[in-house]
């Protein structure tokens, strides 16, 4: 609850805050005077002011998007399910189980518990993408492990 209520806030904040866009009757006259500023008309003025305003809004919309995940859950949703086939089984010294598959993926179980896998003749396993980016390793039958890609 706690965590959520953090998230929430520091969406407010990044919502709230937003950059200003440049004012020119912030600029001292030496500013103006360097910059040209000084030779425009009023009307000319007017219209670059309205120019910086558009061109901050445009950055401000990008930003709020980027910040709000929108790129993160496109990204997320182009994992796709792997089906392979499981060319090997073996454990390391530390007991940590691997497998490795026909199209040279590498896959590292993170979770405890067991799945069912034929000891002869070739495999054919399923990675799905799970919550959270992570994902789950299944054989045969309705048992899964959960692992993370090595290679």
């Amino acid at each position: 609850m706690m965590k959520k209520l953090s998230v929430l806030m520091m969406l407010l904040l990044v919502f709230m805050v937003q950059a200003k866009s440049p004012n020119m009757k912030d600029m001292t006259d030496e500013e103006k005077e360097v910059t040209g500023i000084n030779k425009l008309s009023a009307s000319e003025l007017e219209a670059l002011q309205q120019w910086f305003d558009n061109q901050q809004t445009t950055i401000d919309r990008e930003i709020r998007q980027r910040n709000a995940g929108f790129e993160a859950r496109r990204a997320e949703g182009d994992r796709k399910t792997i089906r392979a086939r499981l060319e090997k089984m073996y454990e390391d010294k530390l007991g940590n189980t691997f497998y490795e598959l026909d199209n040279g993926q590498i896959w590292k179980r993170q979770s405890t518990g067991s799945i069912f896998l034929q000891s002869d003749g070739p495999q054919v396993i399923t990675i799905e993408p799970a919550m959270f980016g992570s994902w789950q390793l299944k054989g045969d039958g309705n048992r899964s492990v959960k692992v993370k890609r090595i290679k």
